[in-house]
């Protein structure tokens, strides 16, 4: 009977949370941001290079397609969702009646964390329609490709929303744990990704943003090298030389298991986290 418990307790806390996200202006903002800057790129790419990609294959233009902006939606969205899970309740009057529930936190997190996760995917899932659509105008047909994308979209989309409630587990401002969570994905990760990477020349497979980057490099056929290293010439006469640049990419199986450590990892801290603020609470 405690298993049925946990999972109506479960099933309440889903159900009212994912109908607070479909009400929010957070959702409907989200949700024009991305059928913006989906229709956006596409117009731009069908400017640009439309007699290109009207001869090319739908395996390739998705490649384009997504390589463009779909790793920042990705953290951007899971960012907003995922940081203020925990701080609706501590940073809120809410934790005076939410907390003194006869319901474990762990069951009640994980309910707002599907709840944020099924949003997450159904904006984050224009991006990919308005795709779907210009390849069926383009070609007439979609590869099937697109279906392992959007199952690594889901596990992106688990790890990026775990991650920010690490951050709505620490900060008590809703707002906190979103803005930490957006600057650090959105522009942390890149910037470290980029010296680490490119300069450094060590491959940055703790980055999130790295491994997500599977979500359009599965449409690259043959998959792209785990590693290039490239030499071009720099400076002039006494002051010329060779400047080497490294370029990774996570192979399917490393970007997978690098977003699992994510979700499984940061969900249980966050868990913890939040365990540990009812109890001082």
């Amino acid at each position: 009977m405690e298993n049925d418990s946990d999972f109506n307790q479960y099933m309440i806390s889903f159900k009212y949370q994912f109908k607070s996200y479909l009400r929010t202006k957070r959702f409907i903002g989200l949700f024009l941001f991305a059928l913006i800057i989906s229709v956006g790129i596409t117009a731009l790419i069908f400017h640009d290079e439309y007699s290109t990609i009207k001869s090319s294959t739908s395996l390739n233009y998705f490649y384009q397609y997504l390589q463009g902006f779909s790793v920042d939606l990705v953290v951007i969205i899971g960012a907003f969702f995922g940081g203020d899970i925990i701080s609706t309740d501590t940073g809120t009057n809410a934790a005076y009646y939410t907390l003194v529930q006869p319901v474990r936190r762990s069951v009640l997190f994980m309910g707002r964390y599907t709840a944020a996760l099924i949003s997450s995917f159904i904006i984050v899932f224009v991006y990919f329609f308005v795709g779907i659509v210009s390849s069926f105008y383009l070609y007439s047909t979609v590869t099937p490709v697109i279906f392992e994308s959007l199952g690594i979209l889901v596990l992106f989309l688990a790890a990026a929303i775990a991650f920010a409630s690490l951050f709505s587990g620490i900060f008590k401002g809703q707002s906190s744990g979103i803005i930490v969570s957006v600057l650090l994905l959105f522009i942390g990760f890149p910037i470290i990704d980029e010296f680490v990477g490119t300069v450094a020349g060590v491959d940055p497979l703790f980055s999130l943003n790295f491994a997500g980057g599977i979500m359009y490099l599965i449409f690259q056929s043959p998959y792209p090298a785990a590693k290039t290293v490239l030499k071009g010439a720099s400076g002039f006469g006494a002051h010329a030389g060779i400047v080497t640049t490294y370029l990774f990419n996570p192979t399917l199986m490393q970007g997978i298991g690098v977003l699992i450590a994510y979700m499984v990892i940061c969900g249980v801290i966050a868990i913890l986290l939040y365990t540990r603020r009812q109890i001082e609470g």
